[in-house]
């Protein structure tokens, strides 16, 4: 019978082992058995010299009786006047506990003092044929054997596996993997791989783009994956019936080394911790600069929900006159039990410009409430950054719970362009002209290289980054539009700054894409519309270099 010894958490990453053992009792057709041995001493013997042999393990050890023993392992006194067989059991039973070979494979006794007899027992540490026993040679007077039972084998089932399938919520096969049972009938498979391959197999972005009406999207299974596992004996090919587990769930993400070991040694989930299940699926800090024309997105978990339990997205606006406005983002809607959610909350998500008339945006929190004006979520704060930055880029990456982040680099940037070619040579078999030289180029493709700086952040800022230098998954926005890249390397310089650390982080990276021809492209903004000031007219002032007032009707050409 097939019995589930062990299991992984409710809520794993696919990016971390996903371990499973199971065990079986029908691994064995008989269970093998422990040797027992008895050397039975009866009289004693006084001469040195006189000698006895035990075979085991494939080993023959001689054993002699001796005036002086020391430490030898194979010597034991003789009896001398007035000692009985109790006494020369004791001595053979004292070199048998400093004999290595037999300390290895026996438990070795001595019966109590006897009126006619004394054993000396061994009994075999392990199961096995191997550790059977013979008593040969025996030129020890009184010294004879009793009770020898022969150890057997394990005898195990020839062929016999573990089979473990793992099936999602459509009864639709993720993976199959079979092993052979080890000595004591139990295999462990650590499904990772196949969940990570199921996950691979999404084509569609994990986020929506373009952007629709609405700030709330639910996804399925693109971020948590609901699935079960079963086992099964599998003897020479033919499967037994299926053993299955409780349903589970798995994110696409993972953990570092440092948290899961953590984690895994105080026997915790992350996402029992009540803490984190407050928590957006996001490692970056929960005050961030932000300004219209940037995409802003917040991914949240949803557990369980046995109460029905409601949930809206809560916004509050904080002007620059200190007045506040409360905005609910969404409708009060029920969450579905075990869901990934994402909310849209950026400036112009959230339709920020237009929050009260005449009032401009100093920051808006954004958190989820339920029914009861409880807290569902933490609170992130977005502060409205009206600054104008020559080298501002935006990048958006997918992190480590496969939800996405957004941050913007406001320092120095470059932009390389590196060129391949490839050219070849043509013979002809004709006369030079303007148009067949016999050198010509085949092809030729573009690459951006470019670089991007951070600004000075903080520690925390700077550590969060490292996602971004570890994702597979990474865009440049610009505009309206989203352009993917490829993270080459890094540099982080320290500054400090009123004795406190600032870093700036320089990134280098490619555009994922090379060009093979030339156009120009104007993104078209993301941002809301910019009043532009309006023209001069001939009754407009100008200053002259002598400071003189004049109007344009003045001028002289």
């Amino acid at each position: 019978m097939i019995d589930i010894t062990e299991t992984p958490n409710l809520i794993s990453f696919a990016g971390n082992p996903v371990i499973f053992e199971a065990c079986s009792d029908n691994y064995q057709t008989s269970l093998g058995a422990r040797a027992y041995f008895e050397v039975v001493v009866s009289g004693i013997d006084t001469n040195v010299g006189h000698t006895f042999q035990l075979q085991f393990t494939g080993k023959t050890l001689v054993f002699q009786t001796a005036g002086i023993t020391g430490f030898d392992g194979l010597l034991f006194g003789v009896a001398y006047p007035g000692q009985t067989f109790n006494d020369f059991a004791y001595n053979i039973y004292k070199c048998f506990i400093e004999n290595y070979d037999i300390q290895k494979y026996f438990n070795v006794t001595l019966d109590p003092v006897g009126t006619s007899q004394r054993k000396i027992i061994l009994q075999a540490k392990q199961r096995g044929a191997n550790c059977s026993v013979v008593l040969s040679n025996v030129g020890v007077s009184g010294v004879g054997q009793g009770v020898n039972t022969s150890g057997t084998d394990d005898v195990y089932l020839d062929y016999f596996s573990i089979l473990c399938l793992i099936r999602d919520t459509l009864n639709s096969p993720i993976g199959e993997d079979i092993k052979p049972a080890d000595f004591i009938g139990s295999a462990r498979f650590d499904i990772s791989d196949y969940l990570l391959s199921k996950f691979a197999s999404w084509e569609i972005p994990r986020f929506e783009f373009p952007e629709l009406a609405g700030n709330v999207k639910v996804h399925g299974w693109d971020y948590l994956l609901k699935y079960r596992v079963s086992f099964a004996e599998s003897i020479a090919g033919k499967v037994r019936g299926l053993q299955s587990d409780g349903w589970k769930y798995v994110l696409a993400g993972g953990l570092n080394h440092e948290l899961l070991t953590s984690l895994n040694e105080k026997y915790l989930e992350y996402f029992s911790i009540p803490a984190n299940k407050l928590k957006f699926l996001s490692w970056l800090p929960t005050t961030k600069y932000s300004r219209s024309g940037v995409m802003e997105k917040l991914f949240f978990l949803f557990q369980e929900n046995p109460s029905g339990i409601h949930y809206r997205l809560v916004v509050v606006i904080t002007f620059t006159d200190g007045s506040h406005k409360v905005v609910n983002a969404t409708e009060q809607a029920t969450f579905a039990a075990f869901s990934i959610l994402e909310f849209k909350v950026g400036y112009d998500h959230l339709d920020l410009v237009n929050a009260q008339y005449g009032k401009t945006v100093q920051l808006w929190e954004v958190f989820l409430m339920d029914s009861n004006d409880d807290l569902l979520s933490e609170r992130r704060i977005f502060y409205n950054d009206t600054r104008v930055f020559e080298n501002e880029k935006i990048f958006f990456y997918r992190n480590s719970f496969s939800a996405y982040d957004t941050f913007r680099f406001i320092g120095k940037s470059e932009l390389n362009l590196e060129y391949e070619r490839l050219i070849g040579s043509t013979v002809r078999e004709e006369k030079y002209s303007f148009f067949n030289a016999p050198s010509k180029q085949f092809s030729a493709s573009e690459t951006e290289s470019c670089k991007a700086n951070s600004g000075w952040i903080s520690l925390e800022e700077k550590n969060c980054l490292r996602e971004l230098l570890l994702t597979t998954e990474a865009y440049e926005q610009i505009g309206k539009e989203l352009f993917q890249i490829v993270v080459k390397s890094a540099k982080v310089t320290p500054f400090l700054k009123d004795g406190e650390y600032l870093y700036n982080l320089e990134i280098e990276y490619d555009r994922s894409y090379q060009n093979s021809f030339f156009s120009v492209h104007t993104a078209e903004s993301s941002a809301n519309s910019i009043l532009v000031p309006q023209p001069l007219t001939w009754d407009n002032i100008e200053v002259s270099f002598d400071d003189m007032e004049i109007t344009f009707d003045q001028i002289e050409f």
